[in-house]
């Protein structure tokens, strides 16, 4: 632990032309949030008569490296991360023609390849400001092959996994295309875990499930694929009016009765080749607009039916509504 000019840490996090190295904010939970009002004022204070302070107002920033050589005061660091501090770091380099010599930023620097102290690092320090719980998976091997995942399909069978918050802000996507993880989690516990009603009013109680029943280190990421994209489908269809918009409020119950309307018998385990299996079908069906029109026209009618028009909250996000629907779906054709 000690303090580090300014200067000596943009040459760290900056390239040859002073650019943020962006690779290194990896295992960070959020890349830059661009100027909200903490960020704003930490430019301001750079920018004041009272920049020198600056040392005892930031928070300061965390550097995990896996080689770490004392020599003297200096320090060789190799393979490093800068796990908290994404957002200073970036205020800083946009204004180093503020900063003087009297900047200094307190800096914690960490040697350890243990994958387990590394996320408990991760998590404690970014414990000082509100980061939501589901932003702490985004640094799991499971989260980064997911991210990677979404964006090994081609064309417009690709998705955007945003692992870290806003880390697609700055390049031309679809922002339809963006899965956030609030969404994916939705979605999954939707189509997979039969929980439509949880999905608002017990949001908390599925984040609970990270790393387990959602998001299992063994799951297959197949499944994570088919909800997000059954909901970018179905949000199409709401935007070109071939859904009416009387239902987007039952979307996730649209997104389940699809699922059992396609394949309505048990579900295959969440890490078994079956389950891939499984997921290539519904894939083939979804990629196909004539065949997912329908595939979701069918749902919002089962949907429709259950609810006897009664879009409202305590009608269809309750369970006794998902019990219905599941019904409605497994039951025999007439």
């Amino acid at each position: 632990m000690g303090f580090v000019s300014a200067r000596t840490f943009l040459s760290i996090v900056s390239d040859e032309d002073g650019d943020i190295i962006k690779s290194i904010f990896y295992d960070n939970v959020r890349d830059w949030q661009d100027y909200n009002q903490v960020n704003t004022e930490i430019k301001e204070t750079l920018a004041s008569e009272h920049k020198a302070r600056f040392v005892l107002m930031n928070n300061g920033v965390t550097i995990i490296a896996r080689t770490v050589r004392p020599t003297g005061n200096r320090f060789y660091i190799e393979d490093f991360q800068v796990v908290n501090g994404c957002q200073t770091s970036h205020v800083l380099a946009d204004s180093r023609g503020q900063i003087d010599d009297s900047v200094m930023i307190p800096l914690r620097l960490i040697g350890t390849q243990d994958e387990n102290v590394i996320g408990s690092i991760v998590h404690a320090t970014n414990r000082q400001t509100e980061v939501k719980s589901e932003q702490f998976f985004a640094v799991t091997e499971f989260a980064k092959k997911l991210e990677l995942f979404f964006q090994s399909f081609t064309n417009s069978k690709r998705l955007f996994y945003e692992r870290r918050s806003h880390q697609y802000d700055s390049l031309s996507i679809e922002k339809t295309r963006i899965v956030t993880p609030g969404n994916l989690i939705r979605a999954f516990a939707a189509t997979y875990l039969q929980e439509p009603h949880a999905t608002t009013r017990n949001y908390r109680r599925l984040t609970d499930q990270i790393g387990k029943d959602i998001f299992g280190a063994e799951h297959k990421l197949d499944p994570y694929y088919v909800a997000a994209f059954a909901l970018y489908k179905l949000e199409y269809l709401f935007r070109n009016q071939l859904i009416d918009a009387v239902y987007k409020a039952a979307r996730y119950q649209i997104l389940l009765a699809a699922r059992l309307l396609e394949n309505p018998t048990p579900l295959p385990k969440m890490n078994s080749h079956d389950m891939e299996r499984h997921c290539r079908v519904i894939n083939d069906i979804l990629w196909d607009a004539t065949k997912s029109d329908d595939l979701f026209a069918r749902a919002a009618k089962v949907v429709s039916d259950v609810a006897q028009n009664n879009f409202g909250s305590d009608n269809i996000r309750v369970l006794p509504f998902t019990e219905k629907v599941i019904a409605q779906c497994n039951a025999p054709a007439p």
